[in-house]
């Protein structure tokens, strides 16, 4: 608690002042000096372990580029389409195989359309507009019934019944276009492609108005309403012709998808000229990916070297020059558990491995890649390198497993994160209590001094008494 005392020996005029700054100041740096220590020590630990976790995840990221999805298994899309408006485009996933196919477009998908024009001032009754698409097929084989409903009032005109279509969740449009003959078209698009996409109206309510031209099927095209068939996406893949309710064709080659653009040119014949499809295997882009590992391991190696460096002492004192986890068991452990894990791998069944495929680790540790031998074997002996480095067992996977260990949410470096920073709310609830302290103990020096300053006043005063009656 806070003294009433602010100028300690301003009745004796004794300097107490500097006395108690200087005994309050003793004894702060006494018991703060160990604190000070460990809360430094103890920051420093939390920052080394975060750059710890940074370079593990990006490592393990390098990792999982070419274990998660075939990583390996890049393949590369070569045609010899325009490249402005292609008539198709290829993409492939990590199941395709290579192969050289020609495809044409015989026929682009089309939405189901119904129009009808209308007079801008027409008056509708009012009643309940049904408005029908084909049914979801379901996987278990059933079915699901599409459908919804608007409302139409007595002072509805085309443009707002417009909007009340627009407003439904299966991708029904409704357009109106302005014609010069006063009339309005309107057009409603079911949304749907393909052969089956037909769509249909039904009005039920008051009768003998133009509400009654609602009701129609697309098929027939009945009650003053013309119909744009929809149709499915056709091409051809090596003469052979495959169809599509959509514009886009999925897996009918392994592992491509091919989407419709536009039709493909025509030929002299009348028919379609085709256009040749290369998929191969894009052994430049795997070669990158491992060289993106090879260049993380050594940046996660150089991090956890820098990391561990010992501290120099000079007379005793630690001069804190080392790295922010200096000889740090866990950390060494680590380091040689993954140093351990790529120098020591087995040639799998094969007779393949690490070195065999290209990678080098030199007598400092650093790791480096052959591009041209990786390349060669990813031709050559491509199952096998794969197994080697991403299989069940292969190093890859096995890094992995290891690096997740510490990187995952409540995994090892998390823990070690938990408990510094324990260390550090109990570090800081130690200084809240000895500042506490160092306020109480002032105030009880500066009320010792203030009886002292008084007491020695008091004799003052008594001398200076004496001095005047014997003078």
């Amino acid at each position: 608690m806070a003294s009433g005392i602010t100028s300690a020996g301003s009745a004796s005029g004794m300097d107490f002042e500097s006395i108690i700054a200087a005994s309050v100041q003793a004894k702060k740096a006494s018991i703060g000096k160990t604190l000070n220590t460990r809360k430094e020590e103890n920051n420093i630990a939390i920052s080394g372990v975060g750059k710890l976790k940074s370079a593990l995840e990006a490592f393990q990221k390098s990792i999982k580029a070419l274990t998660e999805d075939n990583g390996f298994n890049t393949r590369k899309v070569t045609t010899d389409l325009p490249t402005e408006n292609p008539y198709f485009s290829v993409s492939t996933k990590d199941d395709a195989t290579n192969g050289s196919y020609d495809i044409a477009v015989t026929q682009v998908a089309k939405n189901e359309k119904l129009s009808q024009e209308f007079k801008s001032d027409d008056k509708f009754g009012e009643g309940k507009l049904t408005i029908t698409l084909p049914p979801v097929k379901n996987e278990d084989g059933t079915q699901t019934e599409r459908k919804f409903n608007i409302d139409i009032a007595a002072d509805d005109n085309i443009a707002s019944i417009r909007k009340k279509i627009n407003n439904n969740d299966f991708g029904v449009t409704a357009t109106t276009v302005q014609l010069g003959n006063g009339k309005t078209k309107l057009v409603i698009d079911s949304g749907m492609s393909g052969d089956d996409a037909n769509i249909s109206m039904k009005f039920d309510g008051t009768a003998g108005t133009n509400s009654d031209k609602f009701t129609v099927d697309s098929n027939s095209a009945s009650n003053g309403w013309t119909a744009e068939q929809g149709q499915n996406a056709k091409i051809t893949v090596d003469g052979q012709e495959l169809t599509s309710q959509s514009n886009e064709f999925r897996d009918v080659i392994s592992g491509i998808t091919i989407n419709v653009n536009r039709l493909s040119k025509t030929n002299d014949k009348g028919g379609f000229e085709t256009n040749n499809v290369q998929i191969s295997a894009d052994v430049d882009k795997v070669t990158e990916k491992m060289n993106a590992f090879v260049n993380a391991y050594n940046t996660l190696m150089s991090t956890m070297d820098g990391l561990y460096k010992h501290n120099t002492y000079t007379d005793g004192q630690n001069n804190y020059d080392g790295g922010e986890l200096a000889g740090d068991s866990m950390l060494r452990g680590l380091t040689s558990q993954i140093q351990n894990m790529m120098s020591s791998v087995q040639g799998n069944k094969s007779g393949l491995d690490i070195y065999s495929v290209g990678i080098k680790i030199a007598n400092d540790g650093t790791m480096s890649l052959d591009s041209t031998k990786f390349k060669e074997n990813i031709n050559d002996n491509f199952n096998a390198l794969v197994n080697l480095f991403s299989g069940d067992d292969g190093v890859l996977t096995e890094l992995n497993k290891t690096v997740e260990e510490y990187t995952k949410s409540n995994g090892i470096l998390s823990t070690r994160e938990d408990e510094l920073n324990a260390k550090k709310k109990g570090y800081e609830a130690e200084e809240s209590r000895n500042a506490v302290y160092l306020e109480e103990y002032e105030a009880n020096l500066r009320q010792r001094y203030a009886r002292l300053d008084n007491t020695i006043a008091g004799y003052n005063s008594s001398l200076n008494y004496l001095m005047s009656a014997l003078g």
